[in-house]
């Protein structure tokens, strides 16, 4: 968990006091050298590793956990310099160690419980602006646990010093915890409870994939599923690095950039909207067939979690479950399960039979407050002896789609993905936007798009330039134009 934002101090349990209660001089030792807020060699031990200083109270022993964990975090450190790009600390940059303080809660005669009785499990900044690490004895045998607060350590340089404006906003904190979870899984991806969170991407399918606790709309319910959502990211993101191709560095380069766009915006940017969008709707499509990049333990073992620890009024997986049949009509969802910005709605048809089912998307030119919509439609198809299909509707524009298939009764389940992907990264309104559409699934085929009615006025939607970033039509160069029947023309500005 990190602790670096102060409106998410005020809104989780682990919360680290950083008031400076101790100051000690700085005493020379090896190549770094002391400096805390938080200790003093009278009453803790300490041990030492490259750029790491573990503290503990002397009345315990801690040294053998100590000497364990140090190796694990240097190990962390080589990847995060050498493999993924990032930076040491501010405090070992400027020649100091990294602090990180084992702390046993609830004991009085425990040095840090008695002086920082809110001390949890996570990051935080001392007053000299470093980063610096708590754990409590609880954990300190917890692989995932300290590869994810350490890979914290490592964004710490980048986003407080380096990239700070796409921290300043509500809607970064959520990259911050879903990376370090990935690093996590990165470097863990065969445990059991990897992943753990994962199966709220599915049963929360219609928010937004920045959703984390910084920005979750005050009328959003208040239960587990909602502020964990950041954590679960991390399947995402793992699927990106793992399936789709996406190098881990360019997932971590956001933080040592120097951008001041979001993260989500930079994703889209760095890796092209085209891709990033396909991406996404793989990864739903992929999610939607039992988690299939991930192990079956692991699927199990998060599908346990959410049973354990999620609110079961709050679960939107399928919007409409349809046995062999389609939904007789246009079918238009309720405001409250409607698409947001980059999320998706699924619809679920069991089938028995031989048949030709249609699908459909109808969406609105604009979101609720007037951005214009993107949308794409995927259907799985899960069959019981050769296993799943994937299949992209064809999208006359980006708002109307079509496709249809036929089935026997070996296809037993078909799953219809919509998913909204405009070119929206944030949200500032009080409540979140939405991307209305229409679906119709029939049985046989018809005439599908062409029913529906394309507008015969044209209009353009957006312009890009040759790196796809969107721009004004007063910038120079080639400009890509976009419009709202789908089609593209090049123009070449000479402004």
């Amino acid at each position: 968990m990190n602790l670096l934002f102060q409106n998410m101090k005020e809104k989780t349990s682990f919360i680290i006091l950083l008031t400076c209660l101790f100051f000690m001089p700085q005493l020379t030792k090896a190549q770094y050298t002391i400096n805390t807020v938080h200790a003093n060699l009278s009453d803790c031990d300490t041990m030492t590793r490259g750029i790491f200083i573990i503290w503990w109270d002397k009345d315990f022993n801690y040294s053998a956990q100590a000497d364990e964990m140090l190796d694990s975090m240097l190990t962390f450190r080589d990847i995060c310099l050498n493999d993924l790009g990032m930076q040491d600390p501010l405090s070992a940059l400027d020649g100091f160690y990294c602090n990180i303080y084992f702390h046993t809660p609830g004991n009085s005669a425990d040095f840090f419980f008695t002086n920082f009785p809110e001390w949890g499990n996570g990051v935080g900044g001392d007053s000299n602006g470093y980063p610096f690490m708590t754990l409590p004895n609880f954990v300190l045998g917890d692989w995932r646990n300290l590869a994810h607060e350490t890979f914290h350590i490592f964004q710490s340089h980048g986003m407080w010093d380096v990239t700070p404006g796409i921290y300043l906003t509500d809607d970064g904190g959520w990259y911050v915890e879903a990376m370090a979870s990935w690093f996590a899984y990165f470097r863990y991806p065969n445990s059991i409870t990897s992943f753990i969170e994962s199966e709220i991407l599915v049963r929360l399918p219609h928010v937004p994939i920045w959703l984390g606790w910084a920005n979750r709309p005050s009328y959003y319910p208040n239960n587990w599923q909602r502020q964990v959502h950041q954590y679960a990211l991390s399947t995402y993101f793992y699927y990106l690095t793992n399936n789709a191709g996406i190098l881990e560095s360019d997932l971590v380069s956001v933080f040592y950039c120097g951008t001041s766009l979001s993260p989500q915006e930079y994703l889209f940017n760095q890796i092209g909207g085209a891709a990033f969008r396909n991406h996404f709707i793989d990864c739903a499509a992929h999610m939607t067939n039992n988690f299939d990049f991930l192990q079956p333990s692991q699927a199990a073992r998060a599908q346990d979690e959410w049973d354990t620890y999620a609110d079961p009024l709050d679960d939107n997986q399928f919007l409409q479950t349809y046995t062999d049949t389609g939904s007789d009509g246009w079918f238009r969802p309720a405001d409250s399960l409607t698409t947001n910005a980059w999320s998706f709605n699924t619809y679920k048809l069991l089938n028995t039979k031989t048949e030709t089912y249609t699908f459909e998307i109808n969406g609105d030119v604009m979101g609720t407050y007037g951005d214009y919509s993107f949308f794409q439609g995927k259907v799985l198809v899960q069959n019981s002896v050769s296993g799943a299909r994937f299949y992209n509707l064809v999208m006359s524009n980006t708002y109307q789609g079509t496709l249809s298939l036929n089935f026997t009764s070996s296809d037993t389940a078909i799953y219809f993905i919509i998913a909204s992907m405009p070119e929206i990264f944030q949200d500032s309104n009080l409540r979140f936007q939405q991307f209305p559409y229409e679906m119709r699934i029939n049985t046989g085929s018809i005439i599908g798009i062409a029913e529906i009615g394309i507008p015969t006025t044209k209009f353009e939607i957006a312009r890009y330039n040759i790196w796809g970033q969107r721009i004004d039509q007063n910038v120079g160069g080639l400009q890509f134009i976009l419009y709202n029947d789908g089609s593209t023309k090049k123009y070449f500005s000479q402004k």
